[in-house]
């Protein structure tokens, strides 16, 4: 428990961790300074062509957008990993950029995957609803199933993800009986976890205050402490390592 609640002050253990906050808080925000002049434009020029640079520009802002993206959830990675190995040393730094952005990568393909059961389910009940019986009641199934699919993804996607990230393994993600026991073995501090996260994603709202961009980094500090509290939370529900055999030549009798 100890461990869950020192998640908050984890992320700010090392002197230069406002540095590597605002580099995160940057690269969150790419994206958005990226696509707002697109929007922008849409809107300005209603069902009009967009200028012909404005079209030029759209697939290399959102791969750029998409790269900050990656960069980010790679980053999260090694937050997560330095708490899985009971780390203290607070946020490393962003000297791996190549390994952030294709970690990242694997790591948000894995979470697409993921939710694609709920959706699914969703929309195929949805589709058999309205050929059924009318297009009227397709709603349905989007109020009966699709919250309850998608509240057991939230429940199961952190656990999901930190499986892959501690065995180094994607597959692992999708190993329902190895997360479930994970969740099982530790379920209180799981739970707790995802209050800690829900409480440091309220509390960065009052980046607000801050100009307003302030809300950018302390939305990417209220993500590295969600990231902590889960990890320590599996940490917790990992089984313990067996013990190393004894060496013969310890066990001799004198």
């Amino acid at each position: 428990m100890s461990d869950l609640s020192d998640s908050f002050a984890a992320p700010f253990r090392h002197p230069a961790w406002l540095r590597r906050v605002l580099v995160g808080a940057a690269l969150e925000g790419l994206p958005v300074l990226l696509v707002l002049p697109t929007l922008v434009g849409l809107l300005g020029h209603g069902h009009r062509r967009l200028p012909h640079p404005s079209l030029a520009l759209l697939p290399l802002a959102v791969l750029v957008a998409l790269a900050a993206r990656f960069l980010v959830l790679g980053y999260l990675r090694r937050v997560a990993l330095d708490a899985l190995e009971g780390g203290s040393a607070g946020l490393p730094p962003w000297d791996r950029p190549a390994e952030d952005l294709v970690e990242g990568l694997k790591l948000w393909l894995v979470a697409m995957a993921l939710w694609l059961p709920a959706v699914a389910v969703t929309a195929g009940l949805a589709l058999l609803v309205m050929s059924l019986s009318n297009t009227a009641m397709a709603w349905l199934p989007v109020i009966l199933v699709g919250p309850p699919a998608a509240l057991a993804t939230i429940l199961y996607l952190p656990a999901g993800l930190l499986s892959a990230i501690a065995g180094r393994n994607a597959a692992h993600a999708f190993d329902v009986d190895r997360v479930a026991a994970a969740i099982g073995r530790n379920l209180g501090p799981y739970l707790l976890a995802f209050l800690i996260a829900i409480a440091a994603e309220i509390v960065a709202q009052f980046g607000l205050l801050l100009c307003c961009v302030g809300i950018l980094a302390t939305r990417f500090a209220a993500h590295c402490v969600g990231v902590y509290a889960f990890a320590t939370a599996y940490r917790g529900a990992a089984p313990a390592a067996s013990p190393a055999a004894t060496p013969a030549c310890a066990t001799t009798a004198p």
